[in-house]
């Protein structure tokens, strides 16, 4: 791949893997357990697992999938152009959806044990259909760019580190900063939580018209 194609490929990855890693809840959740009594670093380990596993599935099927589209030619590409519209339509639908929802309820703690959060982060992650349609198209960029093996790895596990940032990041800086990682925490969630719905909203908004555009341009 040559460096243009990699700059390009990584100017249309990015706003997908950004949007696909503003999960409130999920952020939420890791809050839930770096404050639970006992061992809360490794329950919020085994809730960012649990959400692992689920994306590491999304990847792999959504791999495929884009591995039996045919390859891309040159300009008009249909196929893409088709792809991006299926997902920006999707988007816009889920937006509505969660517009006309009721405000979430404040989570409750979750039971004792380590399986519990690790359940949890995989129930959550899977119901989590916003990263799910803004991880499926960014996969098939990645595939569709003409990245192969080692290469194709390297994206897709960047993809996959950007979109579980609210997992990993709480616990990471709760181990790397102690007491004052988990302060930034707690203002981080007094700014996104009373918010979620709305920012759920703006960011299906946003890359629905980004991947709508896109579509028009392929046509």
């Amino acid at each position: 791949m040559s460096e243009q194609a990699a700059w390009s490929l990584l100017g249309r990855l990015l706003p997908l893997a950004i949007g696909a890693a503003v999960s409130p809840m999920v952020f939420v959740f890791q809050l839930l357990n770096l404050a639970a009594p006992r061992r809360a670093l490794t329950r919020s380990l085994a809730f960012a697992l649990g959400c692992a596993l689920v994306v590491f599935a999304w990847l792999l099927c959504a791999g495929w999938i884009a591995s039996l589209l045919p390859p891309p030619g040159s300009d008009p590409d249909p196929t893409a152009a088709a792809l991006n519209a299926v997902f920006a339509l999707m988007l816009l639908g889920l937006a509505l959806r969660i517009a006309q929802q009721p405000l979430p309820a404040a989570p409750k703690p979750a039971a004792p044990g380590i399986w519990t959060p690790a359940l949890s982060g995989l129930l959550l992650m899977g119901c989590n259909l916003t990263s799910l349609v803004l991880f499926l198209p960014a996969v098939q960029d990645i595939t569709r760019s003409g990245a192969a093996g080692l290469l194709w790895w390297v994206w897709a596990l960047a993809l996959v580190a950007v979109t579980l940032m609210p997992a990993w990041l709480p616990p990471g800086m709760v181990w790397l900063l102690g007491h004052q990682g988990r302060l930034l925490l707690q203002q981080v969630s007094a700014l996104v939580v009373p918010h979620q719905r709305g920012i759920n909203v703006g960011i299906c908004l946003l890359l629905g018209l980004l991947l709508g555009s896109r579509a028009v341009l392929m046509v």
